[in-house]
């Protein structure tokens, strides 16, 4: 069997990632800072860890190493997000992102990649159009993640052909605080008006519709596939 690992696993693009690993017949190893639930009838191993904090990272890949003989699948979903300009943004919060985003990312992946010894291992990590298409008031997030394409196209030279490394952009996606705003915000109709102007496919995606996406750059009908970035923003960049 096939094992994969999600980070943010507690998160809407986390859990149905998770969801549709299990689908595919994957083992789990779900992780996150909150408690994440194994999908039904799913095996493996749901675990608490600071993804930034490089001891607790460490010894969370023990555990699995102690688990599972091999890691196939890594799939960097954890991320944070903040708004605030430059010159009312705490230093704090503009560490935390960077740590959250990118430092977490290269942790895990720092730890995984000696235990990818099957056939046909790969990592997929979590870019955005915000890499992009910038928007204003989210400095730290638009340079996350464009830090986060430029990471995976590194990591892609590096461990190739061994192990392939690609990236996900969505555009707008119904999860985290999108989600709540539609919800509970002020203006939901707002909101959803917004998104049919933003994409040319008239909508934001499901988080569904992003786990198919990393789900089948992990798995071999993707066996070609390397140093990429694959777009699932409904037509967003055509639009800009």
């Amino acid at each position: 069997m096939r094992v994969a690992v999600v980070t943010g696993a507690a998160g809407d693009i986390g859990a149905a990632t998770a969801r549709a690993f299990a689908d595919a017949g994957h083992a789990l190893v779900l992780l996150d800072r909150h408690a994440a639930v194994l999908p039904q009838g799913a095996g493996g191993l749901a675990l608490s860890c600071d993804l930034s904090d490089p001891a607790a990272v460490a010894a969370t890949f023990a555990a699995i190493a102690a688990r599972f003989p091999r890691i196939d699948a890594l799939a960097n979903i954890a991320g944070i997000n903040h708004r605030a300009p430059v010159c009312e943004m705490r230093i704090e919060d503009w560490d935390r992102m960077m740590d959250v985003n990118v430092g977490a990312m290269f942790l895990t992946c720092k730890h995984a990649i000696p235990l990818m010894t099957g056939k046909a291992p790969a990592i997929v990590n979590m870019a955005s159009i915000s890499g992009h298409v910038a928007s204003p008031d989210y400095p730290a997030y638009v340079a996350t993640k464009a830090a986060v394409e430029s990471f995976t196209w590194a990591l892609s030279g590096e461990v190739g052909p061994e192990i392939r490394v690609n990236a996900v952009a969505p555009g707008w996606v119904a999860a985290g605080f999108t989600r709540a705003a539609l919800k509970t915000g002020a203006d939901p109709a707002a909101l959803q008006a917004r998104a049919k102007a933003a994409h040319l496919l008239g909508r934001m995606a499901e988080p569904s519709e992003v786990a198919a996406a990393i789900v089948w750059l992990a798995s071999p009908k993707a066996s070609f596939v390397t140093g990429e970035t694959l777009f699932v923003d409904g037509g967003l960049m055509r639009v800009h």
